[in-house]
């Protein structure tokens, strides 16, 4: 009678194991893949802002074509992401940023509530220049892009802040679990420090 119920179980049962399976094997090597990506992409959730999702095409198009990974993070759904964001500069997204050589790609968010259509449509299509994406995911040196408005009006371009260049600078995972910890532990972790500093002194 055992043996029968094991048998009628196992029938039943592994089908949908198997079936669940392959699920189960992509979410532990979505998890597994989190490897170091030097690009970074600044958004918001899609549909929010039209420059966004156009910038989300053509990063993914880059993706597939090089062969490469951008880290996605999404300043309304990750509140490190804005602080992150805040700590490079006071721009907006979309805002692609490279790690190793510090190039930027800021795309001017224009959209307001006049700009559409009755049907929803955006009026004027976003233009992404795909070859400058390109030449950001490659590490090259981007330009500064003048502003066209006004040929007497002069463009300050302000230097991206570098957040670990030496050895002596904060790391930008450091950085960003320091911003995450309470008063108490940042406190807690300043002792620990200190201790930790006059323990290798009196040695």
């Amino acid at each position: 009678m055992v043996q029968l119920w094991v048998v009628l179980l196992l029938l039943f049962v592994t089908p949908f194991v198997t079936l669940a399976l392959p699920r189960f094997q992509t979410l532990s090597s979505l998890v597994r893949s989190k490897k170091y990506t030097p690009l970074v992409f600044f958004t918001v959730p899609k549909g929010l802002l039209p420059e966004c999702d156009a910038m989300e095409r053509v990063v993914t198009e880059m993706e597939q074509e090089l062969g490469v990974r951008v880290e996605r993070l999404d300043i309304l759904r990750q509140p490190a992401a804005e602080a992150i964001l805040a700590t490079l500069t006071q721009r907006s997204p979309p805002f692609l940023y490279h790690r190793e050589s510090c190039q930027i790609i800021h795309i001017p968010s224009t959209s307001t509530t006049s700009s559409k259509n009755n049907d929803g449509s955006s009026k004027a299509p976003i233009y992404i220049d795909k070859a400058r994406v390109r030449a950001w995911a490659k590490g090259r040196y981007l330009a500064p892009i003048m502003s066209t408005t006004s040929s007497t009006s002069t463009t300050k371009v302000h230097k991206p802040k570098v957040l670990s260049q030496q050895d002596d600078s904060i790391d930008q995972e450091e950085l960003l679990e320091d911003m995450m910890l309470t008063p108490l532990q940042r406190e807690g972790k300043k002792r620990i420090k200190e201790r930790t500093d006059a323990k290798a002194k009196q040695d």
